[in-house]
């Protein structure tokens, strides 16, 4: 090889290093300040952490629909069966999770409210929104298929 090739060779070295040098630094900057949370976020978290947590223990037991006797719903622990007449396959039991918003590709929650709770069911990518009250469960949301909004009531059963 001559002079000149490996003279640029070595330049071309050199700035890939520099340059792999200087985003290793740049993560380790932002990554310090991303460890830094506001004392009201913190505050917040725990409010909504133990908000969840009560929810999760006002749903547990069984359930069943006002309006059509033919479906239900039961909680244990952090998993969920719902049965409902004329479904293929059995139901089963599957894991569930309270949270604010729908991490899923889902059209049927239109402008959830920030106080809206949202239960989510990862194992088949489903949200609904959630209300507990006393002995009343409510799965609501929005459906394409009719474009109207909808209100499935359940009454814990005893």
């Amino acid at each position: 090889m001559n002079l000149k090739t490996i003279s640029l060779l070595f330049v071309l070295f050199g700035l890939i290093i520099s340059c792999t040098n200087q985003n290793k630094e740049k993560k380790s900057v932002n990554s310090e300040q991303d460890s830094i949370v506001p004392q009201d976020n913190i505050n917040h978290k725990i409010e909504k952490s133990i908000e969840i947590n009560l929810i999760i223990d006002q749903v547990q037991g069984k359930w069943k629909e006002i309006e059509y006797p033919y479906r239900s719903a039961e909680f244990v622990n952090s998993t969920v069966k719902f049965v409902e007449e004329g479904t293929s396959g059995n139901p089963a039991f599957e894991v569930f999770e309270i949270s604010e918003n729908c991490p899923f590709e889902n059209n049927n929650i239109k402008d959830p409210a920030p106080t809206d709770l949202i239960l989510t069911l990862p194992e088949s990518s489903r949200c609904e929104k959630l209300q507990v009250s006393n002995d009343t469960l409510t799965l609501s949301g929005f459906s394409s298929n009719t474009n109207d909004d909808y209100s499935i009531v359940y009454l814990r059963l005893k």
